[in-house]
């Protein structure tokens, strides 16, 4: 009877992390089902009459088919969704914006072009529904996904330029009337080059190259900014700071994350002269700049694997999970999964996920909100607050310790 148990049990943990290890995969589902919009939308356009090969054929703008007008956008819709997807995929913060702003522009331009297409429709509404439910945990900045914001600012911007030297292509001269001209004055305006080959004489046609010129200029300096801007920044920081402060990590505490209590148990730990290293995300490295000063610091996704053996993971004390957010589970599960025989710690911001913490079965689960709550309760109750009663409280919310060492 007691094998048949320990065998019941052993499949109910082992389907359990399985399912905690997939819920750690959610961007990658999140990012295949929006990538399936793109599918659509391309099966779509490829069932439609017009060619869009014929637009690279086109010599003057009176032959272009005004189905291809209708055609075109939808088709570049689908690859702008194809690239905003593979951010996604790094669980960039920015990624998410763009496809969120992608799915919007999808459902009312399907449901307004191409109404019959109603499965379109559909699974564009549940791409939105879905993105907005995970919007929390997409909130990483990478080159990744500053790259492909760049690319497709610059792409949507070719395009609008070309198709706008074609249509205004009378208020030039020489007259614009073929798709390659347009495309190379889109190209020789954009940059600012200006060779002076074609120039524009109407009103219409320079109010438009003036449009051109300031877009450009924009969007060359956010693309650059985007993606050289961290590179930059870093280098610069490094030539006037000098490089971070390396130690030898071995026996050392790893804190993921910066909040509150992280803070607090650093300084902690600093003053008794501890060895720590810190893990925090690109962005939160940006904004605490002055905390982080003579700290050992390890930049990444503090739930990564990789990032934690940077870190030392295999020879330290302790990982202490105390980042704001009650992703901690996932940094324990990765350090279980590591094989580490570091002891591990949890920190529970919302008690409402306390279960879901301890599922992964840290060493200690901190839960400073049901500690608080229990200290009101008894209050407001008017139980008397000693010794006892506080490490009572102290118990219920910091598990895994016992009252001999929490007395130490």
């Amino acid at each position: 009877m007691k094998e048949h148990v320990s065998l019941i049990r052993w499949v109910g943990k082992t389907i359990r992390r399985f399912t905690e290890w997939l819920y750690t995969l959610r961007h990658i589902f999140v990012a295949l089902f929006v990538l399936g919009n793109s599918g659509l939308i391309f099966h779509t356009v490829y069932g439609l009459p017009i060619d869009l090969y014929t637009l690279f054929n086109v010599r003057n703008y009176e032959q272009i088919n005004a189905s291809f007008l209708t055609n075109a956008p939808y088709f570049m819709l689908g690859v702008f969704i194809v690239m905003s997807s593979f951010g996604l995929f790094f669980r960039a913060r920015i990624s998410w914006m763009i496809s969120f702003t992608l799915m919007l522009i999808n459902i009312f331009y399907t449901a307004h072009i191409h109404p019959q297409q109603t499965h379109n429709i559909h699974y564009g509404i549940a791409s939105l529904v879905l993105l907005f439910m995970v919007r929390k945990y997409f909130s990483k900045s990478s080159v990744a996904a500053g790259s492909i914001f760049a690319l497709i600012s610059v792409i949507t911007l070719l395009l609008t330029s070309t198709y706008g030297a074609l249509y205004f292509g009378d208020g030039f001269n020489p007259k614009i009337t073929s798709l390659l001209t347009a495309f190379y004055y889109a190209i020789e305006t954009m940059s600012t080059v200006g060779y002076g080959d074609i120039v524009p004489v109407s009103e219409p046609a320079r109010l438009f190259t003036i449009s051109v010129i300031v877009s450009g200029i924009t969007v060359f300096a956010t693309s650059a900014t985007s993606v050289l801007g961290p590179v930059v920044h870093s280098g610069f920081e490094r030539l006037v700071k000098g490089n971070s402060k390396k130690m030898d990590r071995t026996n050392h505490f790893i804190i993921c994350g910066l909040s509150s209590l992280a803070v607090n148990t650093i300084k902690q730990l600093t003053e008794r002269k501890q060895p720590i290293t810190v893990i925090v995300s690109p962005r939160i490295q940006q904004v605490a700049k002055d905390q982080l000063e003579g700290l050992d610091v390890v930049v990444g996704d503090y739930s990564d694997g990789a990032i934690l053996t940077q870190a030392g993971v295999m020879n330290a004390k302790a990982v202490l999970a105390l980042s704001d957010d009650d992703d901690n589970a996932f940094i324990v599960l990765s350090a279980i999964e590591l094989a580490s025989s570091a002891r591990t710690v949890a920190l529970v911001n919302e008690s409402k996920n306390i279960n879901k913490v301890k599922s992964v079965n840290p060493d200690i689960v901190i839960s400073p909100q049901q500690f608080a709550s229990d200290i009101l309760a008894r209050v407001l109750n008017g139980e008397s607050i000693d010794s006892d009663s506080i490490v009572a409280s102290l118990l219920h919310s910091v598990q895994g310790l016992s009252e001999k060492e929490i007395n130490k």
